[in-house]
């Protein structure tokens, strides 16, 4: 049995661009953000050499996060063993897993954390995640504490003013 431990990691970098910039590319056609805070998953290859294989932005703002950029290259899954692919993936994947490593991490800096998502695919990692759909189209909400629905309203609107992220 495979210990993804010994396979994974997950961590925020400083140069989000230099680790994700291949990633994004390939995703989005355009470069990734390079203002903080970048989160990387990392898969170890067998020669010991680790490789970035998903990609995901979390920037503070008044008081929210806003999650987005959300990329896997499924080209790295390709310089693992097959065995540390399929544990990944019977995990919930690598987006999950990097969501949920932000929402930890970032938890003691925000209300609450917003994503703006349009992918059916991507709504549905979102989804097992946490996040909530909001009266928003494409907007969500991930409610980590207890707040007054008056203020959960209150900060969709200022996320929503803001417009696609």
């Amino acid at each position: 049995m495979i210990d993804l431990d010994d396979w994974l990691t997950i961590n925020e970098v400083d140069n989000g661009p230099f680790f994700a910039e291949p990633i994004f590319q390939r995703k989005y056609a355009q470069s990734a953000p390079d203002f903080p805070h970048h989160v990387v998953a990392f898969l170890r290859r067998e020669d010991g050499a680790f490789v970035a294989a998903s990609y995901l932005h979390f920037t503070l703002h008044e008081g929210v996060v806003l999650v987005g950029g959300g990329a896997t290259d499924g080209r790295a899954f390709a310089q693992v063993p097959a065995a540390v692919g399929d544990a990944v993936r019977a995990s919930g994947g690598l987006l999950l897993r990097t969501l949920r490593f932000g929402f930890s991490k970032y938890a003691d800096r925000c209300e609450a954390f917003f994503g703006h998502c349009g992918d059916p695919r991507a709504f549905e990692v979102d989804m097992q995640a946490g996040f909530q759909p909001t009266r928003v189209e494409h907007l969500l909400a991930y409610w980590h504490r207890l707040l007054p629905e008056e203020r959960r309203e209150a900060l969709i609107d200022r996320v929503a003013a803001i417009g696609p992220f």
